[in-house]
């Protein structure tokens, strides 16, 4: 760093950072005393590192606690363009309202390319991966982004990258600025021009306005940053430092790796597993100065995160789409939920979770949350109802996690489990927050191994299902259900043990046969095919259950909207009498999809089943007695019974009805309109 830039960072706690040798495995279970190693562990010279061509200096804010959108960059010696574009391709599940990259060119000028979808949801992709090569191709250093709209509209102008109104800089931007308004009007009252509504603009303008007045580029967006409110993680570049990329992060994640003095850059392991083993990740409230020089001194050990081995797969092949794909998965992803039978003993089927067997004061949680949102509510509430059966608490309960608040929190012997695939959503890292500020004990099931969730709670299980490509959670839920199971249990034999052991044993047995059944129950492909041919026209349609059908009406309801855009809504058996019997239309014959299982639920399902028909409804039943529906049902579906996690097989049939609907309404499931696969933003 050069002696002019040292007057605004003084204020910051200089430091030089390397990556060594520890790193968080991809293990089933975690514990903070286990997913790293200390700093005496053993530290790698700058020299021998495989970062050896990495240097950051970090200057340490505030701390605060998001990111939809993907991020990529890179500085090296190689070919910026496919690297950019591969990353691009690898995050677009973050959001595909429109993409871009900035690089610059051997003359020092920034090249910005960007496109908005237009025609489907993600075509803008494929107008940038045409056009990228020759606009970009040569290039050695630049950074691009994909984006889910939160401020300004989805338009060419809106995308990212953004420039500083005199074209010196740019960035690219997940998440939020909550003040970005003021700043805006100071900025024009200033002389600032706009070209967009968004508030990343602003701060690209903040740096260009800091910039004029003599700062030089890593101070102006030191000095920038410290004037934001909000959630951030940037990548910003100027034109006349081409050796260097700045990068700062509040709340939402960056991650550096580096090979053969290449270094890269993403918001998610998953676009640097193609070219580095490890990464560092920021920490809220840092800011880095990324360059592919190398570097003499070591002043600060950080943790080194590793790569999961797993392969990061670029095509559905041989599924015509990544839905399909990850449905056709879940005998696989639940045989790994359950480590292949390790983490239940074959000695006195007990279950085995080591991360929560390291904790063992959760032992004295009697009072337990289950938060989530969205399809990880509904695996929670799955969850809630399995811990209720078995009475492994005094209370327990599943809350929308964009909902808690301190009130909410049990007053006494409280815990929270939190539920989140990606372990970056916001809402569910807020609820995490608010239950650390009030001493409330914590763990966690999460799918991406070194997520912030994660890395937040006491200890935790991973679902190792693996990614999951399209924006809709398919084997996701599942697994989560079934690793909820194990922790049903874990708790039962720690806990509870005289209580209901017939009841646990039931449940570990489920468990045992969840993966080849839920290999059978997809055999019922043909007759979901079938079936949504007849219900592709509908506007409305209802999905009924009961006890653990009930959530699994609600996931299923879910998906349907997600992917076919037909407004469908999940009720508990026999709610509909209680006011939605008015929205069906026995001349249209209204769907009504009802999970009708052989369980103490039956009787009333059937007689639910006669009310709907008797109004008109077009009735098709989810069932594992065909002999209960055959006499009501214009349409049925057979899955295997499998005792307490019956009702979990049935979310398969209802996955591949929203994907078939979906298909025969000529939509991409990948990549539903509006959505984002990890949303982390307000």
């Amino acid at each position: 760093m050069t002696q002019s830039c040292s007057s605004c960072l003084r204020a910051y706690r200089h430091v030089v950072v390397a990556l060594r040798g520890g790193c968080v495995g991809a293990s089933g279970v975690y514990s903070q005393n286990r997913n790293s190693r200390s700093a005496s562990a053993g530290l790698l010279s700058a020299t021998n590192s495989p970062f050896a061509g990495l240097a950051s200096a970090l200057m340490f804010r505030d701390k605060s606690a998001a990111q939809c959108c993907g991020i990529v960059g890179y500085i090296g010696t190689g070919n910026v363009e496919p690297v950019l574009m591969e990353g691009i391709e690898t995050l677009q599940n973050r959001g595909y309202d429109s993409c871009g990259m900035t690089t610059i060119d051997n003359e020092g000028q920034l090249i910005t390319t960007k496109f908005a979808s237009r025609g489907s949801t993600s075509d803008c992709i494929q107008l940038l991966k045409t056009e990228a090569p020759a606009v970009h191709g040569g290039h050695h250093i630049g950074i691009a982004h994909t984006r889910w709209a939160t401020h300004g509209g989805k338009t060419d102008t809106n995308a990212h990258p953004h420039m500083d109104w005199k074209k010196r800089i740019s960035l690219v931007h997940n998440g939020t600025i909550d003040n970005f308004a003021q700043l805006k009007k100071d900025l024009i009252s200033k002389g600032c021009e706009f070209l967009t509504q968004t508030d990343t603009e602003v701060i690209a303008n903040l740096i260009g306005h800091h910039l004029d007045e003599g700062l030089c580029f890593e101070d102006a967006v030191a000095e920038s940053v410290s004037q934001l409110q909000g959630t951030w993680g940037l990548c910003v570049i100027h034109k006349d430092y081409p050796d260097r990329i700045v990068l700062a992060r509040n709340g939402s994640p960056l991650l550096v790796g580096s090979s053969d003095g290449q270094v890269f850059i993403a918001s998610e392991p998953a676009a640097l597993a193609r070219h580095t083993s490890q990464y560092l990740m920021l920490q809220d409230g840092e800011i880095a100065i990324v360059t592919s020089r190398g570097i003499d001194q070591l002043l600060e050990s950080r943790d080194v995160h590793r790569i999961s081995t797993e392969t990061v797969e670029i095509s559905p092949d041989p599924f015509p789409h990544w839905t399909l794909k990850e449905i056709y998965e879940q005998p696989q992803s639940l045989a790994r939920a359950l480590n292949y039978g390790g983490r239940i003993m074959a000695h006195g089927n007990r279950v085995k979770l080591g991360g929560l067997d390291q904790n063992t004061d959760l032992l004295a949680i009697k009072n337990l949350l289950l938060a989530g949102c969205g399809t990880s509510l509904y695996a929670g509430m799955y969850g809630e109802q399995l811990m209720q059966w078995l009475a492994c608490f005094d209370q327990v309960r599943a809350v929308d996690a964009t909902e808690l608040e301190q009130h909410s929190l049990p007053k006494h012997d409280a815990g929270i489990l939190l539920l989140s695939q990606s372990g970056e959503t916001l809402d569910t890292i807020r609820a995490c927050q608010v239950a650390d500020e009030h001493g409330v004990r914590k763990f966690s099931i999460v799918n991406s191994v070194g997520s912030l969730l994660a890395r937040m709670t006491s200890c935790g299980v991973y679902l190792n299902a693996g990614r999951e490509v399209a924006v809709a959670s398919t084997k996701a839920f599942t697994s989560q259900v079934t690793v909820l199971a194990l922790v049903s249990s874990w708790f039962w034999q720690n806990l509870r043990s005289e209580e209901y052991p017939d009841r646990c044993n039931a449940l570990l047995d489920a468990l045992h046969r969840l993966p080849v059944y839920a290999g059978m129950t997809l055999n019922c492909h043909s007759t979901c095919k079938r079936i949504a041919e007849k219900l592709k026209d509908a506007q409305t349609l209802f999905v009924l259950g009961k006890g653990f059908g009930y959530p699994v009406a609600l996931e299923g309801a879910l998906k349907i909207k997600e992917i076919s855009y037909i407004h469908a809504e999940g009720f508990a058996g026999g709610a509909l009498k209680h006011g939605p019997f008015a929205l069906i239309d026995d001349q249209k014959r209204t769907p009504v999809i009802m999970i009708v299982l052989a369980d103490q639920h039956a009787a009333l399902m059937i007689n639910a089943a006669q009310q709907v028909k008797a109004r008109g409804a077009y009735l098709v039943c989810i069932t594992d007695i065909p002999e209960l529906v055959q006499d009501v049902a214009d349409d049925y579906i057979v899955v295997p019974s499998n005792g307490p996690l019956t009702a979990l097989l049935s979310a398969i049939p209802l996955q591949l009805l929203a994907y078939e609907l979906s298909v025969g309404k000529s939509i991409n499931p990948d990549k539903p309109r509006g959505l984002a696969k990890t949303v982390t933003v307000s």
